[in-house]
């Protein structure tokens, strides 16, 4: 939440005004986590800005709650124009890691575009979506 917090002091403070500017707005990013096996624990959604920091460092990153529909959902609102991806997990036990046994995880997850990869988690680039200035986007993952 630091991380989110400090991103958005940064654009506050690096963001130009005037007049020009009044009407200009980032992208927002709704994002549903779907196919949940119970409502233990919580799901973990990141959205990463770069290959460079994908999987390391992300740009943004919630802890949401699973409703009765078995569906988790948050929004990332303001988002510059660019490139993305979007890694989320089935928390079920609440400890804020993806449990893994010999690398291989116990907990359900998913990324944007349902990209999969047999060996080990897909590329950036394989999950990547663009955003446009002001524009609202809903994607859907399908935890596996």
């Amino acid at each position: 939440m630091r991380q989110v917090c400090a991103l958005l002091s940064l654009l506050l403070v690096a963001a130009p005004s005037g007049p020009a500017l009044a009407d200009a707005r980032g992208a927002n990013l709704r994002i549903t986590v779907e196919n949940l096996k119970n409502q233990k624990g919580q799901v973990i959604i990141a959205v990463f800005a770069s290959k460079e920091d994908y999987l390391k460092k992300p740009i943004g990153e919630a802890a949401v709650e699973i409703g009765d529909d078995l569906t988790g959902e948050t929004e990332f609102t303001d988002l510059p124009a660019g490139t993305y991806a979007v890694a989320a997990y089935h928390d079920k036990n609440g400890n804020g890691d993806l449990d893994t046994f010999l690398v291989v995880p116990r907990e359900d997850y998913g990324f944007s575009n349902n990209a999969r990869s047999p060996f080990g988690p897909p590329s950036f680039k394989s999950a990547a979506l663009e955003l446009a200035d002001a524009e609202d986007l809903h994607i859907t993952i399908r935890a596996k």
